[in-house]
């Protein structure tokens, strides 16, 4: 579709917000500056402008735009039923065309991240790299050096957790027990090497529930950095790649670790499944509605267990709900929603890094929260909010730990001894 059509499309989408403002009380921008052009409303509003060019596209207007977290609470909320993250998500692309073009060293960063995380090879690589700066001892004279305490390295080196070696995977798994059917396990980028105990512990409570675990050579990134980042070109490149990869097999579902890809995959594949060949499933979502079988027993936790909702798994897929009953199977465990759980934390996708300000200062009301509650454990389904979340703690001096439910579900499990 050319330019002018996308933006008279666009347009005539924003024109479904009839401004009411419902939307104010439930953006995390808006909450934390109370400013009209940080809101839901005031960004559409800005949109409009500059694609009638009624307003000029300056650094300031692109600024309000790019504090936009994308954690769509408003979208959950408006009455109009405003597609709001399609259309952050095209006012970025379209003005991403009309933009000068970016330094030299910004659009090679850009294309080297690209590079990485949509080639499997070139992940394990980077991240056998990352290890061996981890434990050679670079990582404590880049420190001493005074070289990560601020700015961007700064930022990328606090949220690096300990990093295992990487592992080719299998081309499948077998089920344990009296198959029950065939699911894909989509990796992702970033959780495949920096979380990657919550990928065994899928794996292994999918096929001790009986089902067989495809794992498509062919996958590759979701593509949702590329999408809120104004790329839709490589976005729908990725999911080509997906869909030759999963639509390969005959699968009841595609099931994922990470809410953050599993909204966008789910997005481009739809309700039916029909853009990869199968329905997209958040792990716990999938698991919460499958038969279990009698002899699974989970050992006792007596630990205070706090829950953060990522935005993703709440305001687009709407699965929140899912992990608080899956781990209503563990006797004993004491289970708290962190408070203001429908507020994003920060993390969003690269926003952590790209607009650190914000991105901490709501983090912060996350932390204080947990220092309130005496938690000890921290759950969340988002790879992306447990780096940011981690960190926070970390500096905060905080010993709390930070796992995905399904890793916990299945530390219990081993427990148990029923593995």
């Amino acid at each position: 579709m050319p330019s002018a059509a996308r933006h008279s499309s666009l347009l005539k989408t924003t024109d479904r917000c009839v401004m009411c403002g419902m939307c104010l009380p439930h953006c995390p921008t808006y909450h934390l500056t109370r400013d009209e052009a940080e809101s839901p409303r005031g960004r559409i509003a800005l949109i409009q402008g500059v694609l009638s060019g009624r307003l000029e596209q300056t650094a300031r207007l692109e600024t309000h735009l790019d504090h936009c977290l994308g954690c769509r609470a408003c979208e959950a909320v408006c009455p109009s039923g405003v597609p709001y993250g399609e259309i952050i998500d095209g006012a970025r692309a379209a003005l991403s065309e009309q933009a000068p073009p970016a330094p030299r060293w910004r659009r090679l960063a850009w294309g080297w991240v690209t590079g990485v995380i949509s080639d499997r090879r070139r992940l394990y690589r980077a991240a056998r790299a990352l290890r061996f700066y981890q434990r050679s001892g670079l990582r404590r004279l880049a420190r001493l050096s005074g070289l990560t305490r601020r700015g961007s390295l700064g930022r990328l080196d606090a949220l690096l957790p300990p990093l295992p070696a990487p592992r080719a995977w299998p081309a499948q798994l077998p089920a344990q027990t009296e198959p029950h059917g065939e699911v894909g396990l989509f990796l992702g980028c970033v959780s495949d090497v920096a979380d990657r105990a919550t990928l065994d512990a899928a794996a292994q409570l999918l096929t001790r529930l009986g089902y067989r675990v495809h794992l498509p050579e062919g996958q590759t990134c979701c593509g949702a950095l590329h999408l809120h980042q104004g790329d839709p070109a490589t976005a729908q490149a990725l999911a080509q790649r997906n869909r030759a990869a999963f639509k390969a097999h005959a699968l009841e579902a595609i099931i994922s670790v990470v809410s953050g890809c599993g909204a966008t995959l789910a997005e481009y594949s739809g309700q039916n499944g029909a853009g990869l060949g199968a329905p997209v499933r958040d792990i716990s979502e999938f698991l919460h509605g499958i038969s279990w079988p009698e002899d699974i027993r989970f050992a006792p936790l007596r630990k205070k267990v706090a829950v953060q909702d990522p935005c993703s798994l709440t305001h687009v897929l709407r699965q929140n709900q899912a992990p608080y009953s899956l781990l209503a199977r563990i006797p004993e465990i004491e289970l708290i929603a962190l408070p203001d759980n429908r507020r994003c934390c920060g993390a969003a996708g690269s926003y952590m890094l790209t607009q650190p300000a914000m991105a901490e200062k709501l983090r912060d009301e996350k932390i204080a929260a947990l220092k309130a509650g005496g938690a000890e454990i921290l759950l969340t389904s988002n790879i992306g909010c447990a780096l940011h979340l981690r960190a926070g703690l970390r500096a905060a001096g905080m010993e709390i730990e930070v796992m995905h439910p399904i890793a916990l579900l299945t530390r219990q499990l081993r427990t148990a001894g029923t593995v």
